[in-house]
């Protein structure tokens, strides 16, 4: 063929040269080039095409490559513009190739001279597409950077509501704190819906960002399911990842836990209700960078993670919530006509700031009363629907209310019976629970109160019942009592009737449908005579003063009623008619202080299991006491009061309370006060204690011993063995004993026995040595008062194995007390249970620890208080101060021999003591001149200082790099000013000063 060809071109190119003559010669030589190039083309083509197909498959190849590279990386980086471009040249360099190829596969086995341009045309073709290929193939190599890191997409949320309301700005502070902490990496705050946490995140993010904290913020609203891996694809696609193709979720764990390795980022999960694991959505620890923020409205949900701090989102306080609504309002909240009713309408927003702005744009601009009055009507009623925003908290209500379980659900009903904004005794709660048997059915009142109190927990960590600041005390927070009354009026076993601030009280026809009937409070001086109460199971009259008497026959339709609460009203008689009140299993009278006796039909109250007759003019225990033979829990009080006349005039001639006692079987809670002073209660008191001692089902106690001999008896024979039992003071759910005669036995403590993890609270006043019995009692106690012991010179003496459960403790002018924990139990463990320690008008005291202090000793401490302890003169050692890392609260008072408060240790390393100290109070102390003598010292956590009366305190060792969480120095100015300090750190602790007076309160 190749003969041929050559034959072809040689013949062409004769008759070409045979045409031309002279000065075409040198032409025709370029012609015959250009021909033999042709030539070659149309000979080498099955060539050309070979080395475009070898160069096509490397191009291919390497577009491999770099696909899968992308794909590899396709978390963290993103193609570059320039590696996009050359993917879009190699397909089409593709397609052109795809071409050729198929015509190649046309042309390769035919011949003849009309197939030779063709061929001629196509190796060209090739030709040139091979040097294409070849140019873009090194335009590309796997060590050219055709990555780059992928933009992270941004969560646009609405512009965070502006937070000029102190109460917020603190919460976001406090997170921010938090995130600063390298030791923090997962944080949670919990609320009750509405009540800013959003707002908070929010605000948080746009903090972070503003301050280029964090490389990535990543916000996440959980879906309500919680779906884990719902979550991962919300976190994959703010990091720009495509989520399609990826269905597993151990795959899409890995993908985030390798794109968030190196990096800072700061992960923000909003509206959690259920656990989340972090490791199984890709949130490991190894991320040494990394934050995370979980916003929910339980706390047993963040108590159910890997979290190390969590934190309450309360509520506005009044001030802010004022602020917060005057500012959205406008004007027209000063307007005299409109101030009153203004205020009620906030009270009904509940301190909550989505609320108070919905509410606040509802009224904005408006300045009629009567248009303020209709609002204040609407968010009154359990109807809350006829106001729209009104109806999102009551479907966050319903939707919390819906998860509880049954019995849950209607005590938190029974809780809206008690009025808006009322502080409820939790006890007091509990018990009635009980009586309505919503809990405890056929358990013992220790049973019950143990359910009940684990009620009460669950509902506040639900947010449905706020802690009150005395930890004895619930509320239901007004907002969500409006939204449970709706729910109680829709429930046919659970209508509530109560008093509208319109009415007197409720008209006799309403009584009659009534479950609850609460009056409590509400001016109420009459009572209908005979009102036909078929339903009702409980009825709250208590605080009603001119309520004076009770119709004969009040008590006759009422065959369900099983509470009745008269308490601090003015009744004088009990009606006869009680005796109906078959069902009532509780009775409450105390603070009735005209009432001298009870009726002898109460005798038949068969079911009545609670008595309360405190404070009345009832005296002590009477003969019908001991035939209520389903009585569990009686309360009693012998007292000097001379408004209640038969205290004092009472004699010897009533029946014995010893008997009465023999008598009550089934006691399982008794409760006696008496004063000290009491000259009856001191002869008849050994007598009953003896008796007490013999109830077999007691399990709470409160009882005056005025002698220790009268406690000796009673440990006596609680330990004696009766059937094979042994009972003593570790039987006892709660006990308040007080034990010999104090004018301060029964003053208020400093402290809150409810705040402890068990409430047995002993009190021994003016007592010599150690008796058997305080050791006995004191070996349970969670609280112990010392007052006035005449001769324990340590205080450890009364045994560290006696006082392992003692978590609040109190000493108070024990004048021959030298120390607390002595040189005697030097390597002891002491109060490793201790959280509160108060230390009061001990004149011979030199020293809280004499000797070394072994580690452990106060492990638990967060309180410590001085006053007049005028022999001490330094109050934390170095050694002592190294257990000291939970202390957050110091107060020395009128301790004049205190010269350094905090001793200043000879070996390094004191900078990370006293980690937790928050607020330092240094009052009357007029021999301190140092708190600490080295700078070195980190106050890590404090953020409040008070100074009164410390003229000798001339230095201040805080400044703005060893105290950065300061926040308050409450001082006097003259003192300020007399301070050595140099001019930078005055000018910077200057801006947390507050200058008061030596009167201050604090």
């Amino acid at each position: 063929m190749s003969n041929r060809l050559e034959a072809i071109l040689t013949s062409g190119a004769g008759q070409a040269a045979g045409s031309l003559v002279g000065p075409v010669t040198d032409a025709g030589k370029g012609i015959y080039s250009c021909l033999k190039r042709k030539y070659d083309y149309i000979k080498h083509w099955e060539h050309n095409f070979k080395a475009l197909e070898n160069e096509a498959n490397y191009l291919f190849s390497r577009e491999k490559d770099v696909k899968k590279e992308i794909e590899l990386n396709r978390v963290m980086m993103e193609p570059t513009q320039e590696c996009l471009t050359w993917l879009e040249e190699v397909e089409m360099k593709s397609e052109h190739f795809k071409d050729l190829n198929s015509r190649y596969e046309i042309y390769k086995g035919s011949c003849g001279p009309r197939q030779l341009f063709t061929r001629l045309n196509l190796s060209k073709s090739f030709v040139k597409l091979t040097n294409s290929v070849i140019d873009l193939k090194d335009r590309m190599s796997l060590d050219h950077k055709f990555l780059r890191e992928r933009p992270v997409e941004r969560v646009h949320k609405s512009s965070p509501m502006k937070i000029n309301v102190s109460t917020l700005c603190k919460n976001v502070e406090k997170l921010i704190e938090f995130l600063k902490d390298s030791s923090i990496t997962k944080v949670g705050i919990w609320g009750m819906p509405g009540v800013g946490k959003t707002t908070i995140l929010e605000t948080l993010s746009f903090e972070v960002e503003k301050n280029q904290m964090f490389d990535i913020v990543i916000w996440v609203t959980v879906p309500k399911q919680g779906d884990p891996f719902l979550i991962q694809q919300k976190i994959l696609k703010q990091l720009n990842v495509k989520v399609d193709g990826i269905d597993d979720q151990h795959h899409a764990a890995t993908l985030i836990s390798n794109a968030l390795e190196n990096r800072k980022y700061l992960l923000l999960l909003d509206e959690v209700t259920s656990e989340i694991n972090f490791c199984d959505i890709g949130i490991s620890s190894s991320h040494m960078q990394g934050k995370v923020v979980v916003a929910t409205r339980e706390r047993n949900i963040c108590d159910s993670m890997e979290l190390n701090e969590d934190f309450q989102v309360d509520r506005l306080s009044r001030e802010d919530a004022r602020k917060l609504f005057r500012d959205v309002v406008g004007d027209s909240f000063e307007h005299p006509g409109i101030r009153p009713i203004a205020e009620k309408v906030l009270k009904q927003c509940g301190d909550l700031p989505h609320v108070i702005k919905a509410v606040g744009i509802h009224l904005k601009g408006r300045r009629t009363e009567d248009f303020w009055r209709n609002t204040l009507s609407k968010l009154q009623s359990p109807n809350m629907g006829q106001l729209k925003y009104m109806e999102e908290v009551f479907t966050a209500f319903r939707l919390i209310y819906e998860e509880l379980e049954e019995n849950l659900k209607n005590c938190l009903l029974y809780g809206a019976s008690f009025p808006e904004d009322y502080d409820i005794y939790r006890d007091y709660l509990v018990e009635c629970w009980k009586a309505e048997q919503l809990i405890g059915i056929d358990h013992t009142l220790r049973e019950a109160c143990e359910e009940g109190n684990t009620n009460v927990e669950n509902l506040i960590d639900k947010c449905l019942f706020d802690r009150c600041k005395n930890a004895k005390y619930v509320k239901m927070p007004i907002i969500f009592r409006n939204s449970a009354l709706r729910v109680a009026k829709s429930h046919q076993n659970f209508d509530i009737l109560f008093r509208k601030d319109e009415e007197i009280y409720p008209s006799v026809e309403k009584w009659k449908d009534a479950r609850v009937i609460s009056l409590m409070k509400s001016g109420l001086h009459e009572l209908p005579e005979n009102p036909e109460c078929p339903s009702v199971s409980s009825i709250f009259l208590q605080k009603n003063e001119n309520l004076l008497t009770i119709p004969a026959l009040f008590f006759k339709c009422m065959p369900t009623l099983k509470v009745i609460d008269l308490c601090e009203t003015g009744i004088k008689v009990i009606p006869s008619s009680i005796c109906e009140l078959t069902s009532l299993r509780g009775l409450y009278l105390n603070g009735c202080c005209h009432l001298m006796h009870l009726p002898d039909e109460v005798e038949k109250l068969n079911n009545l299991e609670i008595l309360d007759i405190r404070n009345t003019g009832i005296h002590g225990l009477q003969e019908v006491m001991g035939k209520l033979t389903s009585l569990r829990c009686l309360r009693v009080s012998f007292s000097n009061d001379s408004s209640i006349q038969n205290h004092v005039q009472c004699n010897g001639a009533d029946v014995s309370p010893s008997e009465v006692c023999k008598q009550l079987l089934f006691l399982e809670e008794l409760a006696i006060e008496a004063n000290p002073p009491h000259p009856r209660w001191n002869e008849i008191a050994p007598e009953i204690a003896v008796q007490v001692a013999q109830l077999r089902n007691l399990s709470a106690l409160s009882f005056y011993f005025p002698t220790i001999q009268s406690l000796q008896n009673f440990t006596r024979t609680r330990n004696s063995r009766k059937n094979g039992t042994s009972r003593n003071a570790g039987d006892f759910r709660s006990f308040n004993i007080f034990v010999g005669s104090h004018h301060e036995s029964h003053n208020l403590p400093p402290f809150d026995v409810f705040n402890c993890s068990g409430r047995r609270y002993l009190v021994y006043s003016n007592g010599k040595g150690i008796p058997d019995g305080i050791k006995d009692v004191l070996q349970t106690a969670n609280a112990f008062r010392l007052i006035g012991h005449q001769d324990v010179t340590c205080f450890t003496d009364f045994g560290i194995h006696n006082m392992e459960f003692l978590e609040v403790c109190e000493v108070k002018e024990c004048n021959a007390v030298r120390d607390i924990v002595g040189d005697n139990v030097a390597g002891t463990h002491a109060f490793r249970m201790l959280r509160e320690l108060y230390l009061f008008e001990l004149q011979q005291c030199n020293c809280i620890c004499q000797g070394p202090v072994a580690s452990g000793t106060f492990a638990q401490l967060t309180t410590l208080s001085l006053c007049e302890c005028r022999s001490i003169e330094k109050v934390i050692t170095t050694d002592m101060a190294k257990n000291l890392r939970k202390l957050q609260h110091l107060r020395i008072e009128k301790c004049c021999r205190v010269k350094e408060v905090i001793e200043t240790g000879s070996q390094a390393g004191e900078s990370d003591l006293l980690p937790k100290l928050q607020t330092l109070e240094l009052v009357s102390l007029e021999g301190v001149e140092i708190i600490h003598a080295e700078d070195c010292f980190e106050w890590l956590a404090l953020q409040q200082v008070v100074i009164v009366e410390c003229e000798k305190l001339t230095s201040f060792c805080l400044n703005k790099t060893n105290a950065t969480k300061l926040r308050s120095i409450k001082c006097s100015e003259a003192w300020w000013g007399s301070l050595t300090l140099d001019d930078q750190v005055r000018a910077h602790l200057q801006a947390f000063c507050f200058f008061i007076d030596h009167n201050y309160s604090i």
